[in-house]
């Protein structure tokens, strides 16, 4: 028997409970997963709600990325075998799988393989998070290296946020942060920002204005829409892009004819799995470079504390009432439990790498180390 989470009914992470199923053999196409860490997704807050892009169907299982080992494989999987260490990437219906249970099955073609070098935690907190960051800023906002572009944020505190700093720092970006109150300036810089904007006291168009020189920015990033949307187009540069990921706001807002009519500003859409991981040469191309970028160290996530998967509940709580920096993680191995974590501990050796980077991509050809290869727009 193995431990399992799920809801019967929509609500919070009060309606999350614990089941002890058996877990069937996997089937064709499958794994079976020997679970060491989940990341945890403002997205599956959405998703228990009843919010998401996908309904579900109670009782449903959750969660969207973890990692750990293989321990059997269904018919016709091929490369994974027994004893792989992989991580669980969204690319599968979450109407379907879920990654929280002890013991899951899941779709082989959601598994990236974990990096020698790489923790189990680590791969568990990784692939949503850098994953969209790198469809928003490169396959879609059309990041260079060594463009000297200006990218904005709001929900900056996220993991995608941080992971967002992260790529755009190493490749000569200047990163601008979106944040409601004074509470996270200081994380926020420590993770990356290069600057805050605190939206309830300050003028976003203005103070954006004042730093770029009066340009405005290249790439913007929105995961709220809403009435926000018209303020961010007002601070967007000529020919800007915005990558619109996400509708915290739970509304859309009005478009921003005029800054898309008088300034050619764009507006684009993306969703990792189907913008991404559904698509065979964005998704090759993604990898590759995430990849060379864990491994050497340029990006980590930003893990704010983790929790025992015994636990899932008050994760989940702590998550909802929005008062991390990064990412949140559910561990079922405690030793992989972070206890006095901090993102700005986590951050530090990375920050010291990422101004390495960048003086070195000054003395080389935009885009040699670490290809971001070719936007999609």
């Amino acid at each position: 028997m193995a431990r399992h989470v799920q809801f019967s009914a929509l609500g919070g992470p009060e309606v999350l409970e614990f089941i002890d199923a058996e877990t069937p053999p996997p089937g064709p196409g499958e794994v079976q997963i020997a679970m060491k860490a989940a990341g945890l997704n403002r997205a599956e807050l959405l998703f228990m709600a009843g919010a998401y892009l996908l309904p579900p169907v109670p009782p449903s299982r959750l969660g969207f990325e973890g990692a750990g080992e293989i321990v059997a494989a269904g018919s016709g999987v091929t490369p994974f075998k027994p004893g792989a260490r992989v991580a669980i990437t969204p690319a599968f219906k979450q109407d379907a799988y879920g990654v929280l249970g002890e013991v899951i099955n899941i779709p082989a073609r959601a598994l990236e393989p974990i990096p020698e070098s790489v923790s189990y935690r680590d791969a568990a907190a990784f692939w949503m998070a850098f994953g969209t960051a790198y469809g928003l800023l490169v396959q879609c906002g059309g990041l260079k290296a060594g463009a000297g572009q200006t990218v904005l944020l709001n929900a900056a505190s996220s993991s995608v946020g941080t992971a967002a700093f992260q790529i755009a720092r190493a490749n000569g970006a200047t990163v601008i942060a979106l944040t409601r109150t004074e509470a996270k300036v200081a994380a926020l810089k420590a993770a990356g920002a290069d600057h805050v904007i605190i939206t309830a006291a300050e003028d976003v168009a203005a103070r954006v204005r004042e730093i770029t020189g009066g340009k405005g920015f290249d790439i913007g990033c929105d995961a709220v829409i809403g009435e926000g949307l018209g303020p961010l187009a007002e601070a967007a540069a000529r020919d800007a892009t915005i990558v619109v990921y996400g509708l915290l706001s739970g509304a859309l807002g009005p478009i921003p004819f005029g800054p898309m009519v008088t300034q050619g500003v764009k507006l684009a859409g993306f969703h990792l799995a189907w913008s991404m991981l559904d698509v065979p040469e964005r998704r090759k191309a993604a990898v590759s470079h995430l990849v060379e970028g864990l491994v050497s160290g340029a990006y980590r996530p930003v893990i704010d504390r983790a929790f025992p998967f015994e636990r899932i509940r008050e994760a989940y709580a702590y998550l909802a009432a929005n008062k991390q920096v990064g990412k949140l993680s559910s561990n079922f191995d405690p030793t992989l439990c972070l206890k006095g974590y901090s993102h700005a501990q986590s951050q530090k050796p990375n920050r010291d790498r990422q101004s390495q980077r960048r003086t070195a991509a000054k003395k080389t050809e935009a885009g040699r180390a670490l290809p971001l290869h070719q936007p999609l727009l």
